[in-house]
């Protein structure tokens, strides 16, 4: 992936991404899958909070954290806080 084919993701996009995950009973797999087919052009991975580290999240709502990913051409993913970088979501589910 280039930086031409990186997605334009806007801060409306994380917004209502995470408007949709935060009117949820529970987060799981089946969600990921629903959050693909309706942004085809972004990946989403699901894991634990204590999976981020120390790292700051992008946005955080009641319930989760939202972490952007950033993948290139030769690279491996990274995590960014570039809205123009993104091509992923982390959706990191807090612990109980």
């Amino acid at each position: 992936m280039t930086s031409a084919d990186t997605i334009a993701v806007g801060k409306s996009d994380i917004a209502q991404i995470g408007a949709v995950l935060e009117g949820l009973e529970y987060i799981d797999d089946d969600m990921m899958t629903r959050m693909r087919s309706a942004y085809p052009n972004l990946r989403f991975t699901l894991c634990s909070e204590d999976d981020m580290g120390e790292r700051e999240p992008y946005e955080s709502f009641c319930g989760f954290d939202l972490h952007l990913v950033t993948s290139g051409e030769g690279r491996c993913s990274s995590l960014t806080y570039h809205l123009e970088q993104c091509t992923g979501i982390v959706v990191a589910l807090h612990e109980e």
